[in-house]
């Protein structure tokens, strides 16, 4: 996943997954360079969660899904 601001243009690959307490807390992989932790609350599911079934484009990206990854492994074995 690509992370993209105005302070930072970062790939970011996941890592271990836990919960604590009433978060879930998503790790950068091993072997990143910058390690990262991404804090998830319940509210950033149901907040995510309604965005995306609201967003046709989203809706797009769902049932095109199969497409676009292979799309993307063929776009990345040309380079």
């Amino acid at each position: 996943m690509r992370v993209r601001s105005k302070l930072a243009d970062v790939e970011f690959r996941f890592g271990s997954i836990e919960r604590k307490d009433n978060e879930l807390i998503i790790n950068s992989h091993p072997d990143q360079a910058m390690k990262s932790r991404v804090y998830v609350s319940p509210g950033d599911v149901l907040i995510a969660l309604g965005k995306m079934i609201t967003s046709p484009a989203a809706w797009v990206f769902l049932l095109g899904l199969p497409y676009f990854h292979w799309r993307s492994k063929k776009s990345k074995g040309q380079d």
